[in-house]
């Protein structure tokens, strides 16, 4: 595991949930005797920051705040890889439509889970559901749209495996979609859109539809445009589906504290280039 990679995941996580609330309670314990007006006014901050943190109403807003494109209409999709299909037999000579269509698809990896030794993999490795959901709408989209496949991703975290290779695996066994290429050396999204553009280049691909969360689409395709590649986002897993103005949209739970800590996260990952 990169020390850097480690050193640097550990700061980030000191100003995302619950860790920020954690260091703001640490200090009013700090101040409490000495400065008790401090003290007490930074446990009332706290507090209120885990309840704002953990509520629907505030993490769908943070969320959104992250989309740049909405989901793909698959019928027109399909409609418009058959036209090219159906315009061009000849291989040799591509018809005009297909110069605007992309030519591959590119599935982003979302992290490595342990223990599903049910399916005979090496440390049980396996996909957790975010990325697993990334791979199913991945495997979706190239077969509507008849599509080679990238999946793109290492092993930052010293996994015996890269998440491209374990991608690849699943979507070749589970959902009998081919993948043409695995990238399996990146260890952040800059990395997936660097790799990833040379082993499509270097083959002809310039145009690809590229799959991750609708939350990580902002900074994922920044990347790959800067990588030389030309973009059409296909956002999957939006999991705020849920009215935040509803009245259980104040209501804190669990998941609205994931939601939050993944659209900070992705916030501060943008503000570095990351």
């Amino acid at each position: 595991m990169p020390f850097d990679w480690l050193a640097r995941n550990l700061l980030v996580s000191l100003f995302l949930p619950p860790a920020n609330v954690l260091v703001l309670a640490g200090l009013a314990a700090i101040c409490w005797r000495r400065f008790p007006r401090l003290g007490k006014t930074l446990a009332v901050v706290a507090t209120l920051a885990l309840w704002l943190q953990a509520t629907p109403w505030f993490s769908n807003r943070l969320a959104h705040s992250l989309d740049i494109a909405p989901a793909l209409n698959i019928d027109t999709v399909e409609a418009a890889h058959r036209a090219q299909a159906s315009a061009s037999p000849d291989p040799s000579k591509p018809a005009r439509i297909a110069s605007t269509l992309p030519q591959a698809v590119v599935v982003l990896g979302g992290g490595i889970s342990l223990g599903a030794t049910e399916y005979g993999r090496r440390d049980g490795a396996d996909l957790p559901p975010g990325a697993f959901a990334r791979v199913r709408y991945g495997a979706f989209l190239a077969r509507r749209a008849q599509l080679p496949v990238l999946v793109s991703g290492g092993a930052p975290s010293g996994y015996s495996v890269s998440e491209g290779q374990l991608m690849a695996n699943i979507l070749q066994d589970e959902f009998g979609v081919p993948v043409r290429w695995i990238e399996g050396q990146s260890l952040n999204t800059a990395q997936n859109a660097i790799f990833s553009a040379r082993m499509l280049t270097n083959v002809g691909v310039t145009r690809v539809y590229l799959v991750t969360d609708a939350w990580h689409m902002r900074r994922a395709r920044d990347q790959f445009v800067r990588a030389g590649l030309t973009v059409v986002p296909a956002p999957c897993c939006n999991g705020n589906a849920q009215d935040p103005d509803a009245a259980s949209g104040w209501w804190p739970t669990l998941d609205s504290l994931r939601i939050t800590r993944l659209s900070l996260r992705e916030w501060m990952a943008l503000s570095v280039g990351h």
